[in-house]
């Protein structure tokens, strides 16, 4: 029996999972990521650490599955995207990586205004202060000392790939969303001198790949830390909204997507890498010439950990979170779908909001509590304001014959997925891999192992493990719920 081994380190925690070749799910381990933040938005990691947990996850899941590791064909990674991680001439981490949600740039942002909509009319993205090229200028005004010492600049899947292949790639779905050049996939001239960057910056970036490219072999070093064969191959991989859309079957054109994880991605698959008609979306590239336009709201998970933390028993340990969330929603079915007059704004975020609005200043916002609301209430309430910023960010671009994919951790709610239906009334349909990013990871594998087109591979393979119809009595409530939440948002706008 043959096997691929997927990575996919996320934000908060890092995924190792094993696939058989029929992709059925063999083993998965997890462990969790120590981000360094502050109130200033800061949110850093530290890059040694990060890769040792890494290997040890990926020991981990060789020993706990029995798996020989010779039968490990082929390995790939995705992980959180954009963020600088930077490198010296001995391939060491100069400083901590900055992650894709820290905020340090924004001076820069609010020093002039209009960058946001000169890089807009350029690739159809609003950039965020943690994409790549606006930390490299925030390095080049507050830590010059530390830019000199950089040879390469890489990501955060980057950093894991040369550590298993001592060999230094990009990819095109990150490279276009550093901001680049989103149509070439390559790093964009005109994105430097908007940000006044001195070209000689472009030097250190890599050498930019196809995401189901040969990234190397394995090392006799890496083989120790990992217990992985010496060369095996590890594939380039790609930016995790890129593998999770994959891995939900996101390759066919004007398909519909939630990915609910840390935050929350709306996308529509597109064939045409055209701009969006509003301020409200994101363009990855992907692979086959398919586009995403993604709408990145702020209203993920961290919401239901930030209620759980305050409004009940503080989780000492992941797994406390997850029995605080199973007992909530069991409660939520005995009371047969209970309603709250709550309105639970979800832009919990230091950088404030890009998707289906701008906002650098947004905030999350608890509206309408009475005397008799209790946590209960309040967690419901975040509930349905991540399905009800889903419909906000989605806007007209549904109709009632759509069919939207769930993914990401939310996915696995036994009720998330029912309010959403409910909420954006049409037809919700979950997957039966529980690590979708890490699937689209082996999709990848498969592709470049078997020399087949990745859409073949996808569309070959997918499954589908459940159907969500819209309840209409709670479609009214929450379309009623609705109005009132766009109401309020809008109201802020200019409080916040």
């Amino acid at each position: 029996m043959k096997y691929y081994l997927s990575i996919d380190a996320g934000t908060s925690v890092i995924k190792t999972v094993i696939f058989n070749l029929n992709f059925k799910q063999i083993k998965v381990c997890s462990l969790k990521n120590p981000v360094i933040t502050d109130k200033f938005g800061k949110s850093e990691l530290d890059m040694n650490l990060f890769w040792k947990l890494t290997a040890s996850c990926i020991k981990s899941t060789i020993k706990k599955s029995k798996i020989n590791p010779v039968s490990i064909i082929g390995i790939g990674i995705t992980g959180n995207m954009v963020g600088l991680w930077p490198i010296d001439e001995k391939n060491q981490p100069v400083r901590n990586a900055i992650l894709w949600n820290d905020t340090r740039s924004q001076s820069i942002f609010y020093k002039n205004k209009n960058i946001f909509n000169r890089i807009y009319k350029i690739t159809g993205s609003i950039t965020q202060f943690g994409c790549t090229i606006p930390i490299l200028k925030w390095m080049t005004l507050n830590e010059k000392n530390n830019l000199k010492k950089i040879n390469n600049i890489l990501t955060c899947k980057d950093w894991l790939r040369f550590n298993l292949t001592n060999e230094i790639y990009n990819d095109q779905t990150e490279v276009s969303v550093y901001p680049g050049n989103i149509k070439e996939k390559k790093i964009s001239l005109k994105i430097f001198e908007i940000f006044n960057l001195n070209k000689k910056y472009i030097n250190l970036f890599p050498i930019v790949k196809k995401s189901n490219d040969l990234g190397g072999y394995i090392t006799n070093k890496a083989s120790k830390l990992t217990s992985l064969k010496v060369g095996t191959p590890v594939i380039i991989g790609c930016g995790d909204v890129i593998a999770s859309t994959l891995g939900s079957n996101g390759i066919n054109n004007n398909q519909k997507i939630s990915i609910i994880g840390t935050t929350c991605h709306n996308i529509v698959v597109r064939n045409k890498p055209t701009i969006p008609r509003n301020n409200s979306g994101l363009f990855f590239s992907s692979l086959e010439n398919t586009w995403l336009e993604t709408m990145i709201n702020v209203a993920g998970t961290t919401n239901i950990d930030w209620v759980i933390n305050n409004f009940y028993n503080k989780s000492k340990s992941y797994n406390d979170k997850i029995k605080t969330i199973k007992k909530f929603e069991k409660e939520y079915l005995l009371k047969s779908s209970p309603e709250t007059s709550i309105i639970f704004l979800p832009y919990l975020n230091y950088g404030g909001s890009i998707s289906p609005f701008v906002n650098l200043n947004s905030k999350a916002e608890i509206y309408g509590i009475l005397p008799h609301h209790n946590n209960f209430d309040i967690l419901l309430s975040c509930y349905e304001g991540i399905a009800l910023s889903i419909k906000d960010c989605f806007g007209n671009k549904l109709n009632k014959n759509d069919i939207l994919f769930l993914s990401g951790g939310a996915s696995n709610s036994i009720i998330l997925p029912q309010i959403i239906s409910n909420a954006l009334g049409i037809k919700i349909k979950t997957l039966p891999s529980s690590e979708l990013g890490a699937l689209g990871i082996s999709y990848i594998i498969s592709s470049y192992l078997n020399k087949k087109s990745l859409k073949s591979v996808i569309n070959k393979n997918f499954k589908l493990k459940q159907i969500f119809y819209p309840n209409k009595k709670k479609s009214r409530y929450l379309n009623d719920k609705y109005l009132k939440y766009k109401k309020l948002r809008i109201s802020l706008d200019k409080i916040w």
